[in-house]
């Protein structure tokens, strides 16, 4: 009897689960998927993508490079019969750093930039001669590019997304110290010194080359032409001597820009 009621009890169980479930089963159209999709879902990619290269935006950096050239002195005493040029060749190592904006227009790079570096070019002369109706002239120079910098506007094309070639040009100022001594045998030794804040102008062009997308490396080549001042003006027995500086140097420099925003830039 005992077994008996047992049998009944699980035969109602299992048909009761067999209505339930011939209820679901009558939910579905035939032949579709009963089970729950199980197919890959997309996977979400939460790792910031790929900087893109690009030219457009603020830079800064630094640099150093090797220069020289001369420093001419226009010597005039018209009533002693003086009139010329002593020149002297100027050389040394200069560095410093620089700041820009570029734009960039298809493959054409447009840009301003501004650098200041301080300076070791310098040069030292001694000349004799004669001086009409006075006797033996010497004469010695010497002057030192203290600081120079520049302002410019850059054009450049690039030959491949990752590297361009520009030309640059605009304005340059500098500082200069230079002595001098006249000897007039006879008549005695002058000398003088001055210090002249210098305003010119400059060109030249280089190659810069995007390492990654957040550091170029650049060479360029300037000529700078910082123009002429006066350097001293005195009076030998009476007669007026004066002496002028003209600064010109050629720069060759490497350096390094790193690149910190801008519309569709690095960043």
């Amino acid at each position: 009897m005992r077994l008996s009621s047992c049998l009944i009890g699980a035969a109602i169980v299992m048909g009761s689960f067999g209505v339930s479930l011939a209820a679901d089963l009558g939910n579905y159209p035939y032949g579709q998927k009963v089970w729950p999709d199980l197919a890959p879902r997309p996977v979400t990619n939460f790792l910031s993508p790929a900087p893109v290269l690009g030219w457009t935006g603020f830079y800064a950096g630094f640099q150093g490079g090797f220069g020289g050239h001369e420093f001419d002195y226009p010597v005039s005493a018209p009533t002693l019969g003086v009139s010329g040029d002593v020149t002297l060749n100027s050389s040394g190592f200069f560095g410093g750093g620089q700041l820009g904006y570029n734009w960039q227009v298809t493959q054409l790079v447009f840009g301003v930039e501004a650098d200041m570096s301080a300076s070791g070019i310098e040069g030292k002369l001694g000349a004799n001669g004669t001086a009409l109706g006075v006797g033996a002239l010497s004469a010695s120079a010497g002057t030192k590019l203290d600081w120079f910098g520049t302002v410019r506007g850059r054009v450049g094309y690039l030959i491949r997304p990752d590297m361009m070639i520009y030309g640059t040009g605009g304005w340059a100022f500098g500082h200069t110290t230079s002595t001098a001594t006249l000897t007039l045998s006879p008549g005695g030794t002058f000398s003088a010194s001055a210090s002249n804040d210098k305003s010119g102008w400059t060109a030249g062009a280089g190659i810069e080359y995007a390492i990654t997308p957040y550091m170029s490396f650049k060479t360029e080549y300037l000529y700078v032409d910082l123009g002429t001042d006066p350097l001293f003006s005195t009076k030998v027995f009476g007669a007026p001597i004066s002496v002028s500086e003209q600064t010109r140097i050629h720069t060759i420099k490497a350096g390094l820009n790193f690149k910190f925003g801008g519309l569709g830039g690095w960043l």
